[in-house]
C-alpha cells in the first residue's frame, strides 16, 4: 500500500520532468552550427513550419540528434542504477563490467570484416554488439563466480580485467586496419552525431523494455539491494534474477554503443545523484534516472555542438569532464553524512 502511494505521488513531479525535457529538447536543438530560434523549432516540431530549409534542418538533423540523445542517457542512467542496485557497489556501471568494452569491440569487429572483405554478416552491427557484450560479460561472470556465489568484490574486479582485455583488442583492430577504421576512432569516443529517426525508433523500444522488466523485478531489486541473504530469506533465487536483469541490461547498452560509441560517467553518477534526492526505492529511482540521464546527456551534447564550433568534441570526453568532478563531489558528500 506505502509503495503505491509513494509511485502515486511522483505524478506531479514526473510531469514536471517530462515538461522540462521537451522544453529543452526544444532550446538544445535550436543550437548548432546554425542558430535557429526556438519557435522555429516548436513549429518544426508540431508541423507548422513553413520555411522548408528549417524543416529539413531541423526535423532531420537536429531533433533527432537532441531526442536520440535523450534516449541514450536514459537507458544508460536506468542500466546503471540497475547494476548498482545488483551489486550493492557505487562502482557499478556498464562500462565498470565489461559490457561496453565488450559491445564497442563487437561494433568494430564487424566494421572492419565488412569494410575490408565486404562481409554483411546476418547479425548486423548491433547483433555483433550485443554477442560480443554477452561475450564480455559471461567470461565476467565465470571469472567473478566461486561456487555458487556471486561476490561483488570479484564481479568488479573481473569487470575491470574485461573491460582493459577487450580495449586492447580494439585498440589493436583500430592500429591494424587504420586505414578502413579511421573514422571509427571518434565513435569510440561518443559520437551522437549519426542518430536518426529510424535508430531513435530502436532506442526507444530497447528503453521501453528495459522499462518493463525492470518495473516488473522492481520489488526483487529492492531486496537484492539489501544483501543476498535478505533475497534467499525472503524466498527469492537472487543468482536468476540477477542473470535476467545482468542479461536486460547487456542488451540494452550493447545497443546503445552500436549506435553512439562508449559514454561514460552517466551510468556511474546519475544513479547517484538520483538516489540521493529520491532514495534507493527501485521503480522510483530508475523513473527518476530516465529524465535526470535523459537532461544530463543532452546537456553534454549540447557543449560538444557549440563549445569549440564549427568543431566537435567527442560527446565521451565532455561526460568524462563534466562527470568526474560531479562524481568526486558526490563521493566526498556521502563520506561526510
Amino acid at each position: 500500500m506505502k509503495s503505491t502511494q509513494k509511485q502515486g505521488g511522483q505524478l506531479p513531479l514526473v510531469l514536471f520532468l517530462v515538461f522540462i525535457s521537451l522544453v529543452l529538447i526544444i532550446v538544445f536543438a535550436s543550437f548548432g552550427s546554425v542558430k535557429v530560434e526556438a519557435k522555429d523549432v516548436f513549429l518544426s516540431l508540431i508541423g507548422r513550419q513553413e520555411n522548408e530549409i528549417y524543416k529539413n534542418l531541423i526535423v532531420n538533423i537536429r531533433l533527432p540528434r537532441v531526442i536520440g540523445t535523450f534516449l541514450v542517457g536514459a537507458i544508460l542512467a536506468v542500466s546503471g542504477n540497475v547494476l548498482q542496485l545488483l551489486v550493492q557497489n557505487p562502482l557499478a556501471d556498464p562500462y565498470m563490467l565489461g559490457i561496453s568494452s565488450g559491445a564497442s569491440f563487437g561494433a568494430v569487429l564487424y566494421t572492419a570484416l565488412n569494410s575490408i572483405y565486404g562481409f554483411t554478416l546476418f547479425l548486423g552491427l548491433e547483433g555483433f554488439s550485443f554477442l560480443f557484450a554477452v561475450l564480455s560479460t559471461f567470461i565476467v561472470l565465470i571469472i567473478a563466480r566461486q561456487g555458487k556465489k556471486l561476490p561483488i568484490l570479484s564481479l568488479i574486479l573481473s569487470g575491470v580485467i574485461v573491460s582493459f582485455l577487450f580495449n586492447s583488442f580494439t585498440t589493436l583492430f583500430t592500429v591494424m586496419y587504420w586505414k578502413n577504421l579511421i573514422h571509427v576512432n571518434l565513435w569510440l569516443m561518443g559520437s551522437t552525431g549519426n542518430l536518426a529517426w529510424s535508430s531513435n525508433l530502436k532506442l526507444l523500444i530497447i528503453l521501453l523494455v528495459q522499462f518493463f522488466i525492470v518495473l516488473i523485478f522492481s520489488k526483487e531489486l529492492n531486496v537484492l539491494a539489501m544483501g543476498e541473504e535478505m533475497a534467499v530469506y525472503s524466498g527469492i533465487n537472487p543468482e536468476s534474477i540477477k542473470m535476467l536483469l545482468i542479461l536486460t541490461t547487456v542488451l540494452s547498452v550493447s545497443f546503445t554503443v552500436s549506435q553512439v560509441g562508449i559514454i561514460g560517467f552517466v551510468g556511474l553518477i546519475i544513479p547517484h545523484i538520483v538516489r540521493m534526492i529520491k532514495g534507493p526505492y527501485s521503480f522510483i529511482s530508475n523513473l527518476y534516472s530516465v529524465f535526470f540521464g535523459g537532461i544530463f546527456l543532452m546537456f553534454a551534447d549540447f557543449l560538444a555542438r557549440t563549445l569549440f564550433a564549427p568543431t566537435e568534441l567527442p560527446i565521451g570526453v565532455v561526460t568524462s569532464i563534466v562527470g568526474a568532478p560531479i562524481f568526486i563531489y558526490v563521493m566526498r558528500r556521502k563520506e561526510r553524512l
